[in-house]
């Protein structure tokens, strides 16, 4: 009996000690050591990354075998969600053709966790932007229609956007794998990916970020920073 309620002890005092950052986002301003604010980063983001590409890799499994049965042989339902997949993802319907199949599947799939870590520690500078602590939002995203997020305190003149705010940290994670996804300028990252499938190559974070020279006006420079944080945080993520 005391040996089990040692062992109880024991698991409770190691469950206080970890971080557990799921529903709460930490105060990263806090952190005074960088190596352990970025622990604790990629602690809090790392599990809403997994989560949200857990899920869009079921819709990609779904949709790979749906690829293999003949259109009439699919039911209602399957129809249907088919459709609203392709609207979602901004494409034709893949019941038109086996081009548009496959440009459904250049959209539903995953982004290497180190690629969105990297960019979300970038662009939210580790999780202590205004905009990351007011909005939840962990990547820059804009949006258009007034009061849908922050105004930016440097927005140019005659200029419109907001920087959008999210209620959760992982609506900001969804958001930017959509925005990935479906982007029409991170058409070239889509292709690299699709490459790496088709030769059935692992995702590679470093290659991908080859497409996004248009996610900042920094162009190549960003990119080559994306891959440095890729790089040097490796071990920690």
């Amino acid at each position: 009996m005391k040996h089990a309620l040692g062992l109880l002890l024991t698991l409770v005092c190691v469950m206080v000690a970890m971080p557990v950052f799921a529903d709460d986002e930490p105060n990263f301003a806090s952190f005074k050591d960088v190596k352990e604010k970025k622990k604790a980063f990629f602690g809090f983001m790392r599990p809403l990354v997994d989560k949200e590409n857990a899920a869009l890799l079921r819709d990609r499994e779904r949709l790979l075998a749906l690829r293999n049965e003949p259109v009439d042989r699919l039911s209602s339902e399957e129809g249907q969600w088919l459709e609203s997949l392709a609207e979602s993802y901004r494409t034709e319907s893949p019941l038109v053709d086996a081009k548009a199949w496959g440009h459904l599947l250049e959209r539903v799939d995953a982004v290497p966790y180190p690629l969105v870590l990297a960019q979300s520690a970038n662009e939210s500078a580790w999780g202590t932007s205004r905009f990351a602590r007011q909005g939840h939002n962990f990547f820059g995203q804009w949006c258009f229609t007034k009061g849908c997020g922050i105004v930016p305190s440097r927005r140019d003149a005659g200029t419109k956007h907001e920087v959008a705010s999210f209620k959760s940290a992982r609506n900001s994670v969804r958001a930017y794998l959509k925005n990935i996804n479906t982007g029409r300028v991170y058409a070239g990252l889509r292709k690299i990916r699709a490459k790496q499938r088709v030769a059935g190559e692992p995702l590679e974070a470093s290659a991908l970020a080859g497409g996004l020279l248009k996610y900042s006006e920094r162009g190549k420079a960003y990119v080559k920073e994306i891959r440095s944080m890729i790089r040097s945080n490796k071990k920690l993520m």
